[in-house]
């Protein structure tokens, strides 16, 4: 009977000699990073005390334009935006029925 031939063990990735090495390896901005607020982005914990104080939305729409570290921070920036931008619209629409239902 033959035997099976023996199989090396599956390696993942082998450096090959000269191939440019990572080494920013651990410098923040990387995917394996936890994020800043118990793995949270700074963004989505701003978006949800957002629902608590209106103002952290407002804050994390600024941020959206300054803030550059952290890419993955972008998507909680964007909810804050998008939930500024509704209260806003939501402030404005309710003034404006407030000042003609006054009238009436």
């Amino acid at each position: 009977m033959a035997t099976a031939p023996s199989v090396p063990p599956l390696e993942l990735y082998k450096p090959v000699p000269g191939e440019a090495q990572d080494t920013e390896a651990g410098v923040r901005g990387h995917r394996n990073d936890r994020l800043p607020c118990c793995g949270l982005g700074i963004g989505w914990v701003l978006f949800i005390s957002g629902f608590f104080l209106t103002i952290p939305w407002y804050v994390g729409a600024v941020l959206l334009c300054f803030y550059r570290e952290e890419k993955r921070e972008k998507p909680g920036f964007i909810a804050c935006t998008v939930a500024a931008v509704i209260l806003t619209i939501l402030i404005i629409v309710m003034a404006i029925l407030d000042a003609v239902l006054v009238h009436y």
